[in-house]
């Protein structure tokens, strides 16, 4: 299942970012002049922190004149069921890599030169001491979330550290969220937060302390993290929203997102 359209990430969602009034059936905002699904809204400083929208929508409320969908996924329920009827935009991409069961195997996909950076980048890195760890540290993650440049620092708000922690700390069937740490000489230097279930891992935020740039500390993370994900026989890491230089580099292609925009005050051909 779509992690974002669990009811306990949407409710986390409701309670940091919504208003009860502006919720219609539980999974859709009033949002401006349109009808949106819940989760889905710029919040904060319109920042965005949902990064699919439900996968399978059914039948829509009657009687909203504009109704907009964002992110729609192009192996989705909702995009196979609406796309056709109403026509669709393209949005963004979820860079993803479908994992082999070996790090060899991996490394033999990459690109020859991305293959060679990345070696030489992880030869580097063993001429200090380093480990990798999984720990229940958010304060360490948040902290170098807001030290990797100013653009993170103001995106990091308070009510959106509350809103990280809550996503944290919750139990949501089917998935685990997970902290990974890169330290070099007992010094955190690079952390992500990730999310995994049996078969994927998704990698949701991530930091780094720039003091350590010189050891490609961000990059090296979460390559390791695939280094993990397939020792744990993960099939699929998912970068998710974002068509940043890095994930292409890591072996990444790409998942469509659509924008789907019906319109009528009772649209015809909803299920």
């Amino acid at each position: 299942m779509n992690l974002f359209q669990t009811q306990e990430y949407l409710e986390i969602f409701k309670k940091n970012f919504c208003q009860e009034k502006d919720i219609i059936d539980g999974i859709w905002e009033i949002y401006e002049d349109k009808l949106i699904l819940l989760g889905m809204k710029p919040v904060l400083g319109k920042e965005e922190v949902t990064d699919y929208a439900k996968t399978d929508i059914g039948k829509l409320p009657s009687g909203y004149k504009k109704i907009q969908l964002d992110y729609v996924r192009e192996d989705s329920e909702t995009h196979s069921a609406f796309a056709k009827g109403y026509g669709e935009t393209k949005q963004e991409v979820a860079p993803y890599i479908d994992l082999p069961k070996t790090w060899e195997e991996y490394l033999s996909r990459l690109k020859r030169k991305y293959r060679k950076e990345l070696k030489r980048k992880i030869k580097r890195l063993e001429t200090v001491g380093y480990q990798v760890t999984q720990e229940d540290n958010l304060a360490e993650f948040v902290r170098l979330n807001r030290l990797s440049d100013p653009a993170k620092k103001k995106f990091m708000s308070e009510p959106m550290e509350r809103f990280f922690k809550d996503v944290y700390r919750a139990k949501i069937p089917g998935w685990q969220t997970s902290l990974s740490f890169l330290k070099i000489e007992d010094k955190y230097a690079a952390g992500i937060m990730s999310f995994e279930s049996d078969d994927e891992w998704w990698l949701y935020n991530s930091g780094y302390d720039p003091q350590f740039s010189y050891y490609s500390v961000g990059l090296l993370l979460k390559a390791l993290s695939i280094k993990q994900a397939i020792e744990a026989g993960k099939k699929k890491y998912d970068f998710l929203r974002g068509k940043e230089r890095y994930k292409y580099e890591l072996g990444a292609k790409n998942l469509q997102l659509y924008q789907i925009e019906p319109t009528g005050s009772d649209p015809v051909g909803w299920p």
